[in-house]
């Protein structure tokens, strides 16, 4: 039996067999006249032809007149159909079963326009799958597990049930943040550093412009391996422009979106639970993101193989092949290796730091204040409610407005024997390092409160009174 998996993610759709991975390409499309490329050929165009250029139909699938977004197509499904038909005139040949691996966003409508679209192209569909499921190969025994991921217009995290297989829980992702917003901040801070260092700006023109996203991928790699500082090349007047760029500087541009996907961690996770990421190979070639993601309170990352999810369910192909003609969508896999057995998840320390100290020690050196917008707020045994609007007859700290998961009286500060005590009153959640707590929970310097999404941020500090004391 011959068996290929395709794995629909706008940021590398991935072709997979018994042999390999046979293609990885990105969800662009390029209309010119009657004729659509797809692809890498596509990509080469986008910068140069934007108006006829489209990467957003896979994300926002559907039969909807103008959903294409580019003249002469009538909808997004239509460049979707062009893109997975070439796909498989090349590689799909002679095959018996295919499987359709899916994003967790996907919808009835949009699985019912998939499915349609891979019959019009004659692909033999016997099942489709979750990719993050397909992913995990195997369990983390009394560890929670989720799957992290991105396309190109959207960062997701899928919480991962544990059982005799795995199976995957509702997704949680952000959309309009993605890799291509990520490109393109990263290409016009590129763009701004050469006028700085040269007076040369690759902006100027659509093929220079073209360039820098073509050399976007080469340069991150070089920045994963020297963090410090990279070096940057572009051609002008038939010699190499190059300036030395500080690794910091192109780091910097992805901290917001670091943080976005650490607070969807964070809004999955059990309280008390520690964690396992798993974490796919598009975000792994990120410079900083693993580290970043290693602060996380009882958090292991694992990075995850290229085409991980394909290849998985190519293997598991004879236990995801119904008997019957229906097209199934399974949530639920077998898993593909033993237990595994990681090294202790890190906490959020500076490396070979030393263990927190007992309770019973801190009182050595309590907190005594939290921080919000700059002000520092004293603590007593009266406390202070956090919410979002103020509490008759209580101290309140207001949260500034337009952040969702807020509750009215959301949570409690409180000096109990001496420690500083966090009280969780609200039904979204209050997470301490990113790490959502259950109940109560005893404060320490340092520690960050986080409540509400994208989230308002305060600090725990100690200050000492007037006579040092």
């Amino acid at each position: 039996m011959s068996t290929i998996a395709i794995d629909i993610n706008d940021a590398g759709i991935v072709l997979a067999d018994e042999s390999g991975i046979v293609a990885d390409e990105p969800g662009y499309a390029f209309v010119e006249g009657q004729a659509i490329l797809t692809g890498r050929d596509a990509y080469a165009k986008a910068r140069l032809h934007p108006r006829q250029s489209s990467n957003r139909y896979w994300d926002s699938l559907t039969l909807e007149p103008g959903s294409a977004g580019v003249d002469g197509v009538g909808s997004a499904a239509e460049l979707a159909y062009a893109q997975l038909k070439a796909l498989w005139e090349n590689y799909g040949g002679n095959r018996n079963d295919a499987l359709l691996l899916v994003p967790g966003y996907y919808g009835r409508d949009e699985l019912g326009v998939l499915l349609g679209l891979a019959h019009e192209c004659d692909i033999p569909v016997r099942s489709m799958l979750s990719s993050a499921a397909a992913a995990a190969a195997a369990p983390y025994p009394g560890r929670q597990l989720v799957h992290v991921d991105a396309g190109l217009h959207r960062v997701s995290v899928t919480p991962l049930a544990q059982g005799e297989d795995v199976a995957a829980d509702m997704e949680r992702s952000l959309g309009n943040t993605g890799l291509a917003s990520i490109s393109d901040l990263l290409a016009k801070r590129v763009a701004e550093l050469f006028v700085l260092a040269t007076r040369f700006d690759p902006f100027h023109s659509a093929a220079s412009e073209q360039l820098v996203y073509d050399r976007l991928p080469a340069w991150l790699g070089e920045l994963e391996r020297h963090p410090d500082s990279v070096e940057l090349k572009l051609p002008r007047g038939g010699e190499d422009l190059t300036i030395e760029v500080e690794g910091a500087q192109l780091i910097g541009v992805m901290t917001g979106f670091y943080k976005a996907i650490v607070q969807l961690i964070a809004q999955c996770r059990e309280p008390g639970a520690e964690l396992v990421v798993l974490l796919s190979d598009r975000l792994a070639r990120m410079p900083g993101i693993v580290s970043e993601l290693e602060r996380l309170d009882d958090a292991l990352v694992v990075t995850l193989p290229a085409g991980q999810a394909a290849l998985g369910a190519v293997s598991q192909s004879e236990a995801l092949i119904g008997d019957s003609g229906n097209v199934r969508l399974l949530k639920r896999m077998p898993w593909r290796e033993p237990p595994a057995e990681p090294a202790p998840a890190r906490r959020t320390l500076e490396p070979d730091a030393p263990e927190p100290a007992p309770a019973a020690s801190t009182a050595d050196d309590p907190a005594s204040h939290i921080v919000y917008r700059g002000i520092a707020y004293p603590v007593d045994s009266s406390g202070i409610v956090i919410g979002r609007e103020p509490i008759p007859q209580r101290r309140t700290i207001v949260l500034n407005g337009g952040q969702g998961g807020v509750s009215r009286a959301h949570c409690e500060l409180v000096r109990q024997n001496g420690e500083l005590k966090l009280v969780d009153r609200s039904r979204f959640g209050t997470f301490v390092n990113e790490k959502r707590i259950s109940g109560e929970i005893a404060l320490q310097p340092a520690d960050v409160i986080r409540i509400g999404s994208p989230g308002e941020q305060l600090q725990v500090i100690r200050m000492e009174a007037a006579d040092g004391t």
